[in-house]
């Protein structure tokens, strides 16, 4: 298991390559780089062999293999942390045991899933809940309960689409209980569907790639669309509640910089937007190798202490 990896270490495996990079060397020879992955952790690759490089050359998505390789000192960071010398990269057999490779968030999918429901349950405006059920339900509910919520900086893990919506509900509960003049039921259904759109946007495939819709489109122009569409069906939906959730749903980012399409203009899409972030940014604590350490968030660009 990557975890489990030291220098020295001849290694060979199924592992989730992901490429990052082709290029030439000072010395004219084509290197690749990019990630190995499994469900405990991530190790960063280089390859300099000719006939795998040109193999990676080919990848469009990250893609199960068997690598073989040594365990080495990566010479491009600081922090004496570890890399693989890619040696070896062969197609996964019919008796390859890759079980181990769909990343686990370590949280109980049936607890949640309940939690979920509950949550859903709990919006009493009768126009918005009928939108949010009629939205998580039949394949799409089953899809959410597995889907990760991020390909890589975030909840990449099965069911950490569902974790982490349960959780950005929660938070944005406790902040509309405390700030006055905030609609709860419209908190509470703009955090449940905020990310739904992730659904089209992220393969619950192997390596989580992104979907060529989900590339053109992204999470939250397809939910805006979705939410548009489902919530004109919906007669107890007053124009001013469907456009006061589409204004959650494409703000969520915060700003346009960060990938909104509108920037927040409401309460209840600061709130949702914080809470959003609140639980994106807790997560990355959930990715530390041991307890009391400083570590590099690449998703922060910043050292996280994670106290014991």
């Amino acid at each position: 298991m990557i975890k489990d990896f030291v220098i020295g270490d001849k290694i060979e495996q199924p592992c989730i390559v992901r490429l990052q990079k082709i290029g030439t060397s000072s010395n004219g020879k084509a290197f690749a780089r990019g990630l190995l992955e499994d469900n405990t952790g991530c190790l960063p690759f280089i390859c300099f062999e000719t006939g795998l490089v040109n193999k990676l050359r080919d990848m469009e998505v990250p893609k199960p293999f068997v690598i073989g390789g040594n365990v080495d000192v990566n010479k491009f960071a600081s922090d004496m942390s570890l890399q693989i010398i890619l040696q070896k990269l062969e197609n996964i057999g019919a008796h390859d045991d890759i079980t181990h490779l769909m990343p686990s968030g370590n949280i109980d999918l049936l607890e949640y899933q309940k939690k979920l429901d509950s949550l859903i349950m709990d919006i009493k405006e009768p126009g918005l809940a009928k939108l949010v059920k009629n939205i998580l339900s039949g394949e799409t509910y089953e899809q959410f309960l597995i889907n990760p919520a991020g390909m890589r900086l975030h909840h990449a893990y099965v069911g950490g689409l569902m974790h982490h919506t349960v959780c950005v509900a929660n938070i944005a509960l406790a902040l509309a209980h405390t700030i006055e003049g905030v609609d709860r039921d419209l908190v509470l259904a703009g955090a449940l569907l905020h990310d739904v759109g992730k659904l089209t946007e992220i393969s619950p495939e192997l390596g989580f790639p992104y979907t060529t819709e989900g590339r053109l489109l992204g999470h939250i122009s397809i939910m805006g669309m979705l939410v548009k569409e489902e919530g004109s069906k919906i007669p107890e939906l007053t124009a001013e509640k469907l456009q006061s959730i589409l204004h959650i749903i494409l703000s969520h980012h915060g700003e346009q910089d960060k990938g909104s399409p509108i920037p927040c203009a409401t309460k209840e899409s600061f709130v949702v937007h914080y809470a959003d972030e609140i639980d994106a940014i807790m997560n990355q604590f959930s990715d530390f190798k041991k307890k009391d350490s400083w570590e590099y968030n690449k998703m922060l660009q910043r050292y996280l202490y994670n106290k014991a």
